[in-house]
């Protein structure tokens, strides 16, 4: 791959050379995050590992959080060499550095000058910084102390950065950065066309059936077909090949007339397309009626519980916590496999151990107003649904031990802040009955029952009640949490 040739040379130490950071941006799907991986694995087979990398998504909800960047390189600093572990230890033997400032200074900058006198070359990655939380912001801030105007970084010091083309617009023309010490180049996708398509047709080998009937299938021209849609989108071509299987799955030989058929009327590499044609190909859930409206208040359950999760969980774990919803009325463990095209895109992983992977443009694109009617994702009602179902888990835990009950407990009360303060109605019956049950000896015996973790789950129930029934009142509160001590 050209770009990744620029990028090895770019790496090598040269004292005349004044850019110290390269700036990968590309549009969603032109495959950063595959370019970033593939550099980090590269380094790795070369002997040149990076020093430190990290890799921002909202799948992980900890990697968003613009407090977490500066010390979680600084940790893998600390890993990587005994001397930064020393200056990591030194910086921080008065506590935690107050300012952001002080925290670039102490906890990246130093121990990454120590490293420079004893490297060839110091690689620091950094991938999709464009998804930090308030990131317009917070972005500015992390560059404004790494590269100031009077920026003095070793020639040895090497950042890889990737984001959206739209922060580097900020960068390029801010005048409070060294912008010589730059280098931005987009990821286009002109050049991915011929992998992209190389790679349908090797995947299309894989899904279809080793069966006769499916030999001459598809033809030539409709693999190309695809291909000119994705336009060198390796998003694209997984998500739809991936929905293809599924359809395959469904249909069996009755897909075959139609199912390349749907991306005729599709724009050239346009993901808001193909998302919709996921979405409302599902179960016929476009159409009218009351089980199309289960259908899509099932979809909101389920979809928004697995956006608001406070971390990782696998399908199988998600399936266990959503058991508050009817399987005669919805299917969950049938609508995440039907799903898998937008939730875990391109995985071998075993179904039931995967974790949901949502790519960002399908996590915009699902809230936001461009999603389909009726599809659209409220997070307040999101976390609403989720800290309902926490609850329900916690409540039947006696009559359900062979669950895994640790996240309701844990992030219940989260959840439910969340869905309050962003302005949800508290007058969810089943809710308040809920909160109720919580508090009986049935449920606190069970609990108890639980080493370390018995009073942890009922600490914020007073809290929780006393301020929805404030909310239901309308009386403005302020300054509330939910925090509050065991001994309440």
């Amino acid at each position: 791959m050209e770009f990744l040739a620029d990028i090895k040379q770019w790496l090598l130490p040269q004292p005349s050379k004044v850019d110290r950071i390269f700036w990968v941006t590309g549009i969603p799907g032109s495959g950063k995050s595959t370019l970033s991986a593939t550099i980090v694995e590269d380094l790795r087979e070369n002997h040149t590992p990076v020093s430190a990398q990290f890799f921002i998504s909202r799948n992980i909800p900890e990697t968003v959080d613009p407090e977490k960047i500066i010390p979680t390189i600084a940790q893998q600093l600390a890993i990587s060499s005994p001397t930064a572990a020393r200056i990591l230890e030194m910086a921080l033997k008065d506590g935690y550095p107050a300012t952001r400032k002080k925290q670039v200074t102490s906890l990246l900058l130093d121990p990454i000058r120590e490293l420079s006198k004893l490297c060839d070359v110091v690689v620091i990655l950094i991938d999709a910084l464009d998804e930090l939380q308030d990131a317009a912001r917070s972005v500015m801030e992390i560059l404004s102390h790494i590269a100031p105007i009077k920026c003095d970084l070793p020639d040895n010091v090497r950042f890889i950065i990737t984001s959206r083309p739209e922060h580097w617009a900020d960068i390029s023309t801010s005048k409070n950065l060294k912008l010589e010490v730059f280098k931005q180049q987009c990821l286009t996708t002109e050049s991915s066309v011929s992998e992209v398509h190389s790679f349908i047709v090797a995947r299309m080998r894989e899904i279809k059936p080793d069966e006769p009937y499916w030999q001459d299938w598809p033809h030539h021209y409709q693999l190309q077909r695809l291909s000119d849609k994705a336009n060198g989108l390796f998003h694209y071509a997984t998500t739809a090949l991936q929905w293809i299987e599924g359809q395959i799955r469904k249909y069996k030989k009755a897909c075959r007339s139609r199912v390349f058929d749907q991306f005729d009327q599709m724009g050239i590499g346009q993901l808001d397309d193909l998302y919709k044609l996921v979405l409302t190909s599902w179960e016929n859930v476009d159409d009218s009626g009351v089980n199309a409206q289960t259908q899509l208040d099932g979809f909101h359950h389920v979809i928004g519980t697995i956006l608001t999760l406070e971390k990782p969980l696998t399908m199988h774990q998600i399936i266990a916590l959503l058991s508050d919803i009817p399987e005669d009325k919805f299917d969950v463990t049938n609508f995440l496999q039907q799903m898998r095209s937008v939730l875990i895109p391109g995985t071998t992983t075993s179904f039931y151990e995967a974790t949901p992977q949502m790519h960002k443009s399908f996590r915009d694109y699902i809230m936001s107003n461009r999603a389909p009617p009726g599809f659209q994702i409220l997070s307040w009602n999101a976390h609403f649904v989720t800290a309902r179902s926490c609850l329900e888990v916690i409540v039947n835990a006696g009559s359900q031990p062979e669950l895994d009950h640790s996240y309701a407990g844990e992030h219940w009360d989260h959840h439910l802040w969340q869905a309050v303060k962003k302005g949800v109605r508290c007058d969810d019956e089943r809710l308040w009955q809920l909160l109720g049950d919580m508090v009986k000896d049935k449920v606190v015996n069970v609990w108890k029952r639980r080493a370390g973790k018995s009073m942890g789950v009922f600490t914020n129930v007073a809290a929780a009640g006393w301020f929805m029934c404030k909310v239901r009142a309308n009386k403005h509160i302020t300054g509330l949490t939910f925090h509050y001590p065991e001994e309440v």
